[in-house]
């Protein structure tokens, strides 16, 4: 392995799987500067690169580089109400509240009738109209601002005011050419919820400040209830990043893949312009060659940017409807006093322009977020340790602005090596769910796991701390 293309934040790189991807990867021809390795590194199934990794490429885009889904993030919502308001029973009224106005599940056949037009979805309080859907994508969360009425200033709590497309992109691209009819027959549907997964919505409280004049700045005090939520991407972002690529992570009946295949198919091929672009096409998002890199200049190329760059707009609106939710819900169980602001909202899954050093690159971020001078820097904990909010400082330049978005691959670590400890205080978390059990409690440890992934990035002069929360209940579903 070439050590010298690659910049190690104090990261474990003896795992063999991770070293022979990471010699794939840094072997790539449009690789323009050393990849980054995060603390929290890690190899997950079914993706091709590591997560917790950071690659910046010189006019070229390799979409396997980040997650299918582009778009996925995070986001804390500061209220008005302390540690001391919160009860199990307006627990379970929030939650209940949250899972209002849901659409229902549908399988393979009914998303074929849905994709043919013969069968309509109904419309749900925060759903897009076909409109809606359009706005969202070419504008992203100014979209879901106009939407859902939210403070103008919203905008300005959300990683590039939200709106990842350039204005000659709006201007240039047809819509129908980079969203598929999947997309628009689901992606209005249950915007701003799903939680499965590593999903979360996460109720906190501000425990330790480390910074206090910031800390007020951002309206975080002592005790003050925090919602930190993990989601976005929605239906738009998992057909984008299928359709325009050929991935290891696909649907997992043999039904809905070739349902997907066909549906691709016209997608692609089922227009003058299509067949005219056929082998690159063909090439680029059928052919299973790993690391395909598409020249970013070209016809192809900067239709593969648009359709990433819809896909990180329809996350950016996507996840105001979270923020959206939350307020009602809020209101709905606590009353119609309580205030509710964001804190900040940004991206981890992404591939972007961005200039670093006076040097244009395509940054492409695997569960690695953008570290902006000045601002927050979210890093989820887990469900039993603290979670972390920073404020970005300037030197994280000299790792390509990034940062874990998380530390949760190293909790676990820690806690399996027996390094975490249970917590002194015997603080627990309610973990509800859509399913049965429905509520678990899971018992606190000690932030060995959190530790491992902060003090690397604050070393490096990246960020520094400016409030620890702690979890006291999580819904999942």
């Amino acid at each position: 392995m070439n050590t010298g293309k690659i910049q190690s934040m104090g990261c474990d790189l003896t795992d063999q799987k991770l070293i022979q991807i990471l010699e794939q990867i840094t072997s790539l021809p449009g690789l323009a500067r050393p990849v980054v390795c995060l603390p929290d590194i890690h190899m997950k199934e079914k993706t091709e690169a590591p997560a917790s990794f950071v690659a910046a490429t010189d006019n070229v885009v390799i979409p396997e580089l980040t997650a299918p889904s582009v778009g996925c993030g995070m986001g804390v919502i500061a209220t008005t109400l302390t540690r001391a308001d919160i009860t199990s029973e307006r627990l379970e009224m929030f939650y209940a509240q949250m899972q209002r106005h849901r659409g229902p599940n549908y399988g393979t056949w009914d998303n074929i009738l849905l994709w043919l037009g013969i069968k309509k979805r109904p419309h749900n309080k925060y759903d897009f109209s076909e409109q809606e859907l359009v706005e969202a994508v070419r504008d992203g969360a100014r979209a879901a601002v106009k939407k859902y009425n939210l403070p103008s200033e919203t905008l300005d709590h959300v990683e590039y005011r939200g709106d990842a497309m350039k204005n000659e992109t709006k201007q240039a691209i047809r819509i129908s050419s980079i969203l598929p009819r999947a997309a628009f027959a689901s992606g209005r549907h249950d915007i701003g919820y799903g939680f499965k997964g590593n999903h979360f919505l996460e109720i906190q409280y501000v425990e330790t400040v480390a910074d206090q004049q910031t800390a007020h700045a951002w309206g975080l005090y002592p005790e003050t209830v925090v919602v930190m939520y993990h989601g976005g991407g929605g239906a738009v972002s998992h057909y984008l990043g299928r359709y325009f690529a050929r991935r290891k992570k696909d649907s997992v009946s043999l039904r809905s893949r070739l349902f997907q295949f066909l549906g691709k198919l016209v997608f692609h091929f089922g227009s003058f312009e299509g067949l005219w672009h056929i082998g690159k096409r063909w090439r680029y998002y059928f052919v299973p060659k790993q690391f395909q890199e598409v020249l970013a200049h070209s016809f192809e190329g900067k239709r593969l940017l648009a359709s990433i760059a819809a896909s990180l707009n329809y996350s950016y609106a996507f996840r105001l409807a979270i923020v959206k939710r939350v307020q009602d819900a809020l209101e709905a169980a606590f009353g119609p006093t309580v205030k509710t602001h964001l804190v900040w909202d940004n991206i981890h899954n992404s591939i972007r322009p961005e200039t670093i050093g006076g040097k244009e690159y395509i940054v492409h971020r695997h569960t690695a977020t953008r570290v902006f001078d000045g601002r927050p820097v979210l890093i989820s904990g887990f469900n039993n340790t603290n979670s972390y909010i920073g404020i970005g400082l300037a030197g994280a330049q000299e790792h390509l602005f990034s940062a874990d978005h998380g530390a949760g691959e190293t909790i676990k670590t820690h806690a399996e090596n027996g390094n975490a400890k249970p917590h002194p205080e015997n603080f627990t978390t309610n973990i509800y769910t859509s399913k049965p059990p429905y509520k678990k409690t899971a018992i606190h440890i000690t932030n060995e796991g959190l530790d491992a992934v902060i003090k690397p990035l604050e070393e490096t002069g990246a960020m520094r701390p400016v409030v620890y929360t702690r979890p006291i209940a999580v819904f999942k579903g």
